[in-house]
Parts: structure tokens; sequence; C-alpha cells
């Protein structure tokens, strides 16, 4: 084998004399290998040390093998690689000798890739590759092969890299670095242990590759894609970037906007704003697009520059991480095999579907997710919820969360106001924080082991439904018209408002006790159950119209400091009710109980069509008593004190003894 030499050949298509490697044919079919020089368009062959093949390419006698990859004659010798052919034609580039520090550096004013690929050779020896076949050794590498094979181009246009880049011999580091910008559709690296794609101007400090200082430049991804899978790192350090097709990685880190970035892709210094020059978006993921790799880490520094994704981001088996300082807007699918963390200055915006198998942590200025939206902690692969999982969403404003919210684990979301009406909310320990605004969680359905809302205004529940275990509830107000709230466990549901609670039409109740207090209670046509305990409301006034208190199975007790409005309606207990007011009004009411007091304050009872029924004793005192066609009567004594009473077609009475005053 001719190690480390050149072969000329006469390209008859080309018209021209041309560099290959040793092992490379003529183009006369069957030509052997052979020595001098023939008639003119007959082989060329000869046998070239480095030094005067890099004489001959200077004094340009020699057409370089391909001219989408082009060094620059610009640059110091030592940073000019050499641009051939491989066997089969897949333009091969024999890097420079590395530094110290392992790192090759490379300069090019093109470096363009057809689809055919290209060849990156950090091999001093000859070495079979996947896409260029036998690649005879670089000279450049007697030294040893480089750890980082860095390619800076300076040059007007973007990078077109539109096949795979193979790294021949050793594996190592590969760097594409193009202030301009970067394109690939069908690009992708081959024995690079880590992929590194950058707009960024390289930073060198004693041959060793420090980082990146990124000014301006796109990378975007298009056509037949990307993928880096075969690498373990894959880096895109740009200041914006575009994905229109699907890219493959391992570890995929992105990270966007003017900054300085070191060469591990760990710290990032932001630079100074722009805004003349800032882009929309910071990283925009189209509907053809997508990220799919292990693990995907995405940042953006510029200032109000956000993260779009209308296509897909999917880490199988890591997480999936995405920070910028604008808006993030999903509107296609995020799903994450550990852990999804979003963090904003600015909002989120989710109507698709982000989930993850593990924890999801959502930090933002405000944020907003439709009707059809999935946000979802702890979620299997087969789609069903998994015991664990936690869903944390934080936001220093409003928190809209319309679509389906669910977490295996605990549900936390807090904000300046929680809006998740019409939701589908569920987690073991679910947490609703409206601060000092309210919370809505009208026409949804809120499930949970323990449910928490805090408002310092009001709990809106019109049409929704709350069911859990234990249920706290800390608000100035609660509206729950035609909402259900239900508490499932052994403990007893209380609610403390300082203002008004409206149940209007709708239903409260616990398998135990119910309390409640409140600046006013509308139970009108509501229902107000205890299944197994006690009901205690106390409230300023009590309308219960056409409604419901009930202790089924234990005592009842209002008080209020004003009037009782029971008309049409229902107040009942299977042991004793007590009823402190100002006045009753009982019109077509019933209140029945086994043993029941009522003390009115020398205020009035309407019993007018009412009935108040005791199954033991009965003690009422009034005012002025109006039992007009009323039935007023006890299984055991009744002691009555009233004022003036009307009983016109009514029935006053007790089985025992009847004790009026």
């Amino acid at each position: 084998m001719n190690k480390n030499l050149y072969r000329i050949v006469f390209n008859k298509a080309r018209g021209m004399l041309m560099v290959v490697a040793d092992i490379a044919r003529s183009g006369r079919a069957g030509s052997s290998r052979s020595s001098g020089i023939g008639h003119t368009h007959s082989q060329l062959i000869g046998k070239v040390s480095a030094l005067s093949f890099s004489l001959w390419l200077a004094m340009g006698a020699v057409q370089t093998a391909q001219a989408t990859i082009v060094a620059d004659a610009g640059a110091p010798k030592n940073q000019q690689p050499t641009v051939i052919n491989s066997a089969n034609g897949t333009p091969q580039v024999n890097i420079q000798t590395p530094s110290a520090a392992g790192v090759s550096r490379n300069n090019y004013t093109q470096f363009d890739v057809e689809s055919k690929g290209a060849i990156l050779n950090n091999s001093h020896k000859n070495v079979q590759t996947n896409i260029g076949g036998m690649v005879a050794g670089n000279p450049w590498l007697a030294k040893g092969e480089a750890k980082v094979i860095l390619n800076e181009v300076s040059s007007r246009d973007p990078s077109k890299l539109n096949g795979m880049i193979e790294v021949a011999g050793k594996k190592a580091q590969v760097v594409i670095a193009n202030p301009s910008g970067i394109t690939c559709s069908g690009c992708g690296f081959i024995n690079a242990n880590r992929a590194t794609l950058t707009t960024g101007q390289p930073q060198m400090k004693d041959g060793a590759l420090t980082g990146f200082n990124v000014e301006r430049g796109e990378v975007v991804v298009e056509g037949a894609g990307m993928d880096t899978s075969g690498a373990d790192y894959t880096d895109i350090i740009a200041r914006s970037v575009k994905v229109n097709a699907g890219l493959w990685a391992k570890d995929l880190k992105v990270t966007t906007g003017r900054n300085k970035v070191d060469a591990a892709h760990e710290t990032i210094e932001k630079g100074s704003d722009d805004p003349a020059t800032r882009p929309q978006l910071a990283v925009d993921v189209a509907s053809l697009g997508g990220m799919y790799a292990g693990k995907i880490r995405m940042v953006g520094t510029e200032n109000g520059v956000g993260v779009r994704n209308a296509g897909a981001l999917g880490a199988q088996a890591g997480s999936v991480t995405i920070s910028a300082d604008g808006r993030i807007e999903n509107s296609g699918t995020l799903r994450a095999g550990d852990s999804a963390s979003l963090q904003t200055a600015g909002e989120v915006n989710n109507s698709g579907v982000m989930t993850a198998a593990n924890n999801v942590r959502v930090s933002a200025a405000s944020f907003t997710g439709s009707q059809q939206s999935v946000l979802a902690a702890g979620v299997k692969s087969d789609g069903k919820l998994a015991d664990a999982g936690d869903l944390e969403i934080s936001t220093r404003g409003q928190l809209s969360a319309h679509g389906q919210t669910l977490a295996g684990g605990n549900l936390s979301a807090s904000g300046q106001g929680v809006d998740v009406s019409g939701s589908q909310t569920q987690g073991k320990r679910v947490l609703l924080d409206g601060g000092a605004e309210g919370v809505s969680t009208a026409s949804a359905k809120v499930n949970a082991s323990e449910l928490t809302v805090r408002t310092g205004k009001m709990l809106n529940n019109n049409g929704g439904t709350l069911g859990a275990e234990t249920i706290s509830v800390s608000a100035h107000d609660l509206s729950n018209q035609k909402g259900n709230i239900v508490q499932h466990g052994n403990s007893t549901l209380a609610v403390d408002l300082p203002g008004a609670l409206n149940n209007q039409q709708g239903q409260i109740g616990a398998a135990n006790g119910v309390q409640l207090k409140a600046g006013t209670l509308d139970n009108n046509a509501g229902q107000i159950v205890a299944v197994a305990g006690n009901t205690r409301l106390e409230a300023g006034s009590v309308n219960n119209q056409q409604g419901l208190i009930s202790a089924s199975a234990g005592d009842g007790e209002i008080a209020s400091q004003q009037a009782v409005n029971n008309a049409k309606g229902r107040i009942e207990a299977a042991k004793t009710q007590r009823i402190s007011a100002a006045s009753l009004d009982n019109q077509q009411g019933v209140i029945v109980a086994d043993g029941a007091t009522l003390a009115l304050n020398g205020g009035a009872l309407d019993n007018r069509d009412g009935a108040l029924l005791s199954q033991g004793s009965l003690n009422l005192e009034s005012g002025a008593l109006n039992n007009q066609r009323g039935f007023l009567a006890s299984e055991g004594d009744f002691s009555l004190s009233a004022g003036a009473i009307d009983n016109t077609d009514g029935q006053i009475g007790g089985n025992r003894t009847l004790t009026a005053g």
C-alpha cells in the first residue's frame, strides 16, 4: 500500500489532472498501477510526498477533488487541511496536525457536503471507512490523531450539509463552525463521539478549544433531516435554530442567543442584547419537524425571544429541559422518558401534548393550556397514569389550564389567579393556589386524594365537580352554582369563608360531616348533605328555598344572625336539629328531626303551609307565629313560646306534653 502517498490521475470526464488516494483507479477500465507519464489523455500516476503534494496544490498544478469543501488559503499553513477524493470519489479532508491539546484546527472558505458525504481523515494509517471505502493515511498525523476536529468556515454563505460526515480512524469530536449559518438536510456524523454545529466563533487558548462566541447565524434542519444518533453528544449553538425535519440524537443540547458558551456546553454567559437583529424565535420546530433523542436540553437567552414547537420533541429515556427568555409555545407533542422542565421569563402556551414518565415542572410569567391540551406527569408507555410523577406549574401571573392536567403523583398549580375551568385535573395531592386572585374550577372535573384550594378572592366552581378524600378550601367567597363538592373520606368537610357561599342548584356533601361558615349562605335549590356525620351551618343569613340541608345520620345545626329562609325547602336530621336565627320563613317548607330546638330570639316564625316535625321533643321560641295551614307536631314533649299566634287551619300538637308560654 502506498502509505501516506497520493497518485495523480487524469479525469477524462473533467479533462484535468486530479489527486486521489493511492488505491484509486484511473479513468481507464482495468488499468493497473504503473509509473511514468504517457501521452495526453492517458493515465498519469506518480508517487509524491506530502511536501511535494502541498507544493503542487499551492502552485495550482493540481485540481482538488471537490469544490464543495475548500481550504482557506489565507489561513496559517498549520490550519489549512488538504482536500482530495477518496477511492470511490467521496470528498476526503486530511485534517491538520493537532495541537498538544489534541485539537486539529482546519480553516475553510467553503464547507458544503453533498449527499454522498465527506470524510475527515483522522488516521495516520490506511483505514477502511463506511462511505469512502479504503482511505490512505493522513500524513499530517505523524505525531498522533486528533481528539477534536475543528472546522472553521469563513464565508458569507451558510454551510450546506446534505450528507454524512465520517471520521476515518480514531473517533473524535467534530465541530463545524460557520458564523453565517449552517443548513442540514440529510446530514449526520459517523464515528464521532461528539458532534457540534455552531454559528459561534471558536475560542482557543494554548491550543485547546475553550468555547464559542455567538453573535449571529442560524442553524436550519430541513428536508432529509439530521441524524447524529451515532454520537454520544450533539450540540447546536447558534443565534437561532429552525427544525423543519427530523433530528435524531442521543444527548441533544441546543443553546441560542448572543452568548459565550464553553466547549463542554455547560456554562453560558449571556451577551449584550441587539434588538435590531433579534430573531423572532430562538428555536422553531415546525409541524413537519421533530427532535428525537435520549435527552434534550434547550436554552434560549435572548430577551423576549421564545421557543415554538409545532412538531415533536421526544426524549425516549431521558429528560426534556427548555429554558427561554421569551414565550414557550407548544402546539405539537413533547414527551420525556424521564422528566420535563420548562422555564421562561415569558408565557408558556400549550395547545398540544406535553407528558413525562416522571415529573413535569413549568415555571413562567403566565401559563395557558387550551381545552385540547394535555399536560401530564407520570405517564406510562401505554398512555396510562402511573402511581408517581409530580406536576408543578408555577407562574408569577395568571395560570389557565383548560385541558387535561394530570399527575400520577402530586399536582400543584400556583399563580396570581388560577383558572382550570373546563379541565380534567387529577392527582394524589392537588393544590390550586390563586394567590391574591381567584381560582376557577367552573365546569371542571377535579379529582384527588387530598384537594387544597387557596385564594384571596373567590373559588368559582359553577358547574364543576370537586371530589377528594379530603377537601380544604381557603377563600373569601365560594360559588358552587350547579356544581358538586364531594368529600369521600372520613373527616368533616369544613369550609370557612368571610364572604358569600353560593350553592344555588349545587351540591355540597361529605361521607362524614359538613361544617360551613360564611358571611351569607345561599342554598336555593341546592343540597348540603352529611351522610354519616353532622351538619353545622353558620352564616349571617341562610337561604334554603327549595333546597335540602340534611344530616342523614347525625345532628343538624343552623346558626344565623339574620333570617333563615326555608320556603319550599327541607331541613332534616336523623338526630337533633337546632336552628337559631333572627327569624324563620318555613312557608311550604319541611323541618324534620328526631329532636328539634328552634330559637328565633324574638323573631317571627312563618310556617304557612309548612311542617315542623319531631320524632322526639320539640322546643320552639319565637315572636309572632303564623301557622296558617301549617303543621307543628312532636312525638314527644312539645314546648312552645311565642308571641301572637295565627293557627288558622293549622295544627299544633304533641303526643305527650304540650307547654305553651
